[in-house]
């Protein structure tokens, strides 16, 4: 595990120094690991977003990856830091329902609580577990050093799930889960209900144009299509949806 990957999911941004600083720690620790940004963009605070983007992008890594995922508005409380083992995978972060929900319908075979003083750093911030907890754990992981040896097992963690849509006699309802840099608006409304005749309501406007990729309607034009996460993505070619139709991340979506 001298090499391993470590990917870091963020609410951190890249305006202030953090991102960095953790990185700097992971590079002292575990010089030999590679580090892959999955984003630092996640809204302050928003344990789901993080989880939908995760359970999205973890499985395109190989066996032995470990995922480094600080979204902790618990920070400094009495919520319990924890690494996890799943498909051969492993997670670092806190158990706040994020990886419960990340790892919906994947076996989670260990979870350690970390209690292991010579891994972290003896001086924590009660503000900055990102990097005196977390990175020295995950770069403590990726020196090889097995999960079981930075803490002590736990039976039971904080429930954490997706939304899901709510299906009616004549309508599925869901919400937007993300919405990218190009303004589209990313569902959890699964991509399998797009069918001829479907409509969806987003926002300020209802959308009749279905279609299977971005340049399919003319420059400016608003439209639905399947996205690459599985689900329901609304799209402006050459535009943002989320400026056109008023919308972000909770906003209600309806499919007819």
């Amino acid at each position: 595990m001298g090499s391993m990957i470590i990917t870091l999911l963020t609410d951190f941004g890249t305006r202030d120094p953090y991102v960095g600083v953790m990185k700097g720690v992971l590079c002292s620790l575990a010089p030999r690991a590679r580090l892959v940004d999955l984003t630092h963009e996640i809204p302050p605070g928003r344990i789901d977003t993080a989880a939908f983007l995760l359970s999205n992008a973890f499985g395109y890594f190989p066996k032995g990856t470990i995922h480094l995922c600080v979204v902790d508005p618990g920070v400094g409380s009495r919520r319990k830091a924890l690494v996890l083992e799943s498909g051969g995978q492993y997670f670092v972060g806190p158990d706040n329902g994020l990886f419960p929900a990340a790892l919906a319908g994947h076996r989670i075979e260990r979870v350690f609580e970390l209690t292991l003083s010579r891994v972290l750093r003896s001086k924590r911030s009660d503000t900055f577990h990102g990097r005196d907890v977390f990175a020295p754990a995950a770069a403590t992981l990726a020196r090889g050093v097995p999960p079981n040896r930075l803490g002590h097992p736990r039976s039971s963690l904080e429930p954490g799930a997706l939304p899901t849509p709510l299906r009616t006699a004549s309508r599925w309802i869901g919400e937007i889960l993300w919405v990218d840099r190009f303004g589209n608006l990313v569902t959890n409304l699964p991509a399998h209900l797009l069918k001829k005749g479907a409509v969806i309501k987003a926002g300020k406007r209802t959308i009749r144009k279905i279609g299977t990729h971005y340049a399919q309607v003319t420059k400016g034009g608003l439209m639905a299509l399947p996205g690459s996460f599985g689900t329901v993505e609304v799209s402006v070619n050459g535009g943002s949806a989320s400026k056109r139709l008023g919308a972000r991340i909770g906003t209600p979506v309806e499919l007819r």
